[in-house]
């Protein structure tokens, strides 16, 4: 029999990352593209072309930027292109601010 505090935590925790995935999930013409670490800038920019987006932003790491694009498809293409990680623009603090 599980404790009513370990139930507790369990669902606590499962929420939080329900919610973490929500807001992660990419929405709009606007996302973060995370692409292999090992790799230089010039892959995360081609994995974006590939995918028929364009380069947005980019900050202290060349694997993590921002891109855009209007068709629809847009993150599974970023996937099949190479894409290891597709998020919500909006985690990207201060990106797109004027």
């Amino acid at each position: 029999m599980v404790s009513a505090r370990t139930a507790i935590s369990v669902y606590f925790l499962f929420s939080i990352l329900l919610l973490g995935a929500v807001v992660a999930r990419p929405g709009g013409p606007f996302v973060v593209v995370i692409t292999n670490p090992a790799e230089s800038a010039v892959e995360n920019m081609a994995v974006i072309s590939r995918a028929g987006g364009r380069f947005v932003w980019s900050g202290r790491y060349s694997w993590i930027s921002v891109a855009q694009s209007d068709e629809p498809g847009f993150v599974p293409r970023l996937f099949q292109a190479g894409a290891f990680m597709v998020l919500n623009h909006e985690l990207a603090v201060g990106c797109l601010k004027e």
